[in-house]
């Protein structure tokens, strides 16, 4: 951590060899090593106490905590000729409202409503239907950047190349629960594929009820007032990618 805080400080009015990490102490070091520390998405152990630091730094007014953090990063003795630098301290890290990484974005997970379906079944004894709407949702994740790593993204003076690399998809809750959505294909692809990416299933066919009656009993199935046909169906498993945002070198 001390080479790159040099190289930065070599960026300000203050010499590179005028100042070492080592010689700084209290919050004076923990302004530099927070500025330091959240250059970069991968944040080492030796950082957890000056973010916690900085983050600790609250107040129930923006502007208060805006300023106050502010004058805590002012500690480091950085100059103010970098027109970039100040706007990082200033503008930037002063205005995050939590850290950014690479993991935490990999587990915001985003649902929606994908639809609706009404489900009916017979009371019996003549009593009628009795019908009830089931929500339909879906899950992936979140591909929007949060505020801190919109920030953070716009410095030269971060690493943050953020880039999502998944598909814009929802994913029923079924699916993305187990891990991997089923893609049908035919028996002969099926028996090619390894054990590992194989499912089977049924794939109900919606038939008259006359073509019902007639069907043996493992081969037929009634859902409310409805009447299906049963037959294999011959599945892939196909993973779902939850690892999306990656940070690029």
């Amino acid at each position: 951590m001390k080479k790159v805080l040099l190289s930065i400080l070599a960026f300000g009015v203050v010499s590179s060899n005028a100042i070492e990490l080592e010689m700084l102490t209290g919050d004076t070091r923990l302004a530099c090593e927070a500025m330091l520390c959240l250059a970069s998405p991968t944040q080492p152990a030796e950082c957890s106490a000056s973010l916690a630091r900085y983050f600790s730094i609250h107040f129930k007014k923006p502007w208060k905590t805006i300023n106050a953090r502010k004058a805590f990063l002012n500690l480091c003795p950085i100059g103010d000729a970098d027109s970039e630098m100040l706007k990082y301290k200033n503008e930037i890290l002063a205005n995050l409202d939590g850290a950014c990484s690479v993991e935490a974005l990999n587990q915001r997970i985003e649902k929606t409503l994908l639809r609706v379906e009404q489900f009916c079944e017979s009371s019996g004894a003549g009593d009628g239907t009795s019908c009830k709407n089931v929500n339909i949702y879906g899950f992936r994740i979140n591909p929007q950047l949060t505020n801190s790593c919109r920030l953070l993204s716009s410095s030269k003076y971060t690493d943050y190349h953020l880039k999502y690399t998944c598909n814009n998809k929802f994913y029923e809750q079924e699916e993305w629960q187990r891990g991997y959505e089923l893609k049908e294909i035919s028996q002969e692809i099926y028996n090619a594929l390894p054990v590992s990416q194989r499912e089977q299933g049924e794939k109900l066919t919606e038939i008259s009820r006359y073509e019902f009656i007639k069907l043996p009993q493992n081969q037929r199935k009634q859902i409310g007032f409805k009447y299906y046909k049963i037959n294999i169906a011959y599945y892939q498993k196909m993973a779902i990618k939850k690892e999306c945002w990656v940070n690029e070198k």
